[in-house]
């Protein structure tokens, strides 16, 4: 169904896709004389594994990222490998990124655009502990292998609800899931990092991008120091990976809290309202994200999607709960309201990601944009209208699709921060939150201007909207946020550590 294509691609701005990429790619950038030299190096170290433009299959989700050409793209399979990459890297000056999944929105986010991509993709081991409490993750994983490998022992782990999504990519700006209201954000459920840094005997660490999620075990430095970082040793870097984005080195191994999930099942029904019942269901979604927060199993997602080819707008309404119960007690009250239509079903978190992943095809351009505010059934139906009235300069081109979303933050979300001795996140809130992004996807890049223009209205206007109605919070998701946004660091929230 159309409206599910449509929604799931907001769903990848939560977790962090794929297409050919190497071949017929256009250069945005071109390759200095310093990334040339140090991809010379690189493929005396490595070989096949060293591919420039034009070999190799490379595959990522966005369509500006699709035409990003970088010097040259390296595969590591162990930290040492990174660690032998980075130190090129700095000795040549030469600027880089690095893949998880590929699934960032913006050119240079996981492909460098003329510098060095590092792909993780061969660092993808998955590791259970013998206790079961843990799980070792190589960087390089996407949230189909996760949850598929730890199905087999009865257990999950905090995952993002898209196959295809880079373990990475998920947790490094935060990590929401179907478990978070239960366990908190994927960054607070990571007890270590394996890091790669740059330090060059300078006495503090020099930011690099980063990849990270979960006990993340061993993360490399850009000096080739590969280090392991948890809350007792480098405490202040461990607070700081803990959603502090791409600045602090190359994570390569996570380790991660496993939880009890029988075969992986949960139960999620999916269904489409008539807009005739738009106050009902957000009323009834302002209920479950005030009224039914103990209830820690369940998790819902709602969204007002533009259908380009029906040329109207969709209501629809995922009931998540996270365990195998069709009708658990928390959607009584939606059940109540008249649908178009249902799918209900009790299914592996696999397989459910895998129907996700289909419905996301790649090769779109695709923009994300966010805002946070104190739950309102009023602020989410003036939310739709704004996307309904600044939709119209561009609705009718090429592949155009666009949604609003919306999900709640509950407290226990920040309280398990909090608990974990704060993170990089700094959410501060006096109650749950709702969480709204919008997604814009289109075909063409000679449509890209009008797209962001149409992105910055909406924020401009979301920002505007929940601030005069009094509910505004300045928590800012910063997954979903466009580079077209001008972000003050302090609208991340208060990132100060207290010693």
């Amino acid at each position: 169904m159309l409206v599910y294509k449509v929604f799931y691609i907001i769903l990848l701005a939560f977790h962090g896709a794929a297409s050919s990429h190497d071949s017929d790619s256009t250069a945005q950038s071109p390759s200095t004389t310093a990334c040339v030299n140090a991809c010379a190096d690189l493929r005396d170290e490595f070989g096949s594994r060293l591919h420039h433009p034009g070999n190799g299959n490379f595959n990522v989700w966005d369509g500006k990222q699709q035409e990003v050409q970088s010097a040259c793209r390296v595969e590591p399979s162990t930290a040492e490998d990174v660690s032998k990459i980075l130190a090129a890297l700095v000795h040549h000056w030469c600027p880089f990124a690095v893949k998880s999944g590929g699934h960032a929105q913006n050119a240079d986010d996981s492909v460098s655009v003329g510098g060095v991509t590092i792909d993780l993709n061969l660092i993808n081991h998955i590791e259970v502990a013998q206790d079961q409490q843990t799980v070792d993750v190589g960087s390089g994983s996407t949230i189909y292998d996760i949850y598929h490998s730890l199905e087999v022992f009865n257990l999950t782990a905090i995952g993002a609800r898209v196959a295809d999504v880079g373990i990475g990519g998920f947790a490094l700006g935060g990590g929401i899931s179907n478990l978070a209201p239960k366990y908190g954000l994927a960054v607070d459920n990571i007890l270590q990092y394996e890091v790669c840094l740059e330090t060059s005997g300078a006495e503090h660490f020099v930011p690099l991008p980063l990849y990270l999620t979960y006990q993340i075990r061993q993360i490399v430095l850009p000096n080739a120091t590969i280090v392991y970082v948890n809350e007792n040793q480098h405490p202040d870097l461990y607070f700081a990976l803990r959603g502090g984005m791409n600045n602090f080195g190359i994570v390569t191994q996570f380790t991660m809290g496993a939880f009890h999930q029988p075969k992986g099942l949960i139960s999620q029904t999916d269904k489409i309202f008539s807009l005739t019942q738009k106050d009902a269901v957000t009323d009834e979604a302002f209920q479950l994200t005030t009224a039914w927060k103990n209830d820690t199993d369940m998790a819902f997602y709602y969204f007002f999607s533009y259908n380009s080819i029906a040329d109207h707008f969709v209501l629809a309404f995922s009931e998540i709960y996270t365990q195998p119960i069709l009708e658990p007690a928390p959607f009584e009250g939606l059940r109540q309201i008249p649908y178009e239509s249902k799918t209900a079903r009790i299914e592996r978190m696999s397989t459910l990601s895998l129907e996700a992943a289909s419905r996301t095809p790649s090769g779109n351009r695709n923009l994300f944009a966010t805002v946070a505010y104190y739950p309102s059934a009023r602020m989410d139906r003036h939310i739709m209208e704004i996307i309904e009235e600044e939709i119209e300069p561009v609705r009718k081109m090429a592949g155009f699709l666009s949604n609003v979303m919306f999900q709640p933050l509950y407290e226990n979300v920040v309280r398990a921060g909090r608990e974990r001795g704060g993170n990089a996140l700094g959410i501060e809130a006096k109650g749950p939150l709702t969480v709204c992004i919008l997604s814009a996807t289109w075909s063409s890049r000679q449509d890209d201007d009008a797209v962001s223009s149409f992105v910055q209205r909406w924020i401009q206007r979301a920002n505007s909207a929940t601030t005069q109605a009094g509910v505004h919070h300045d928590w800012i998701y910063m997954s979903t946020t466009p580079i077209i946004s001008k972000i003050r660091f302090q609208d991340m929230g208060n990132t100060t550590r207290k010693a």
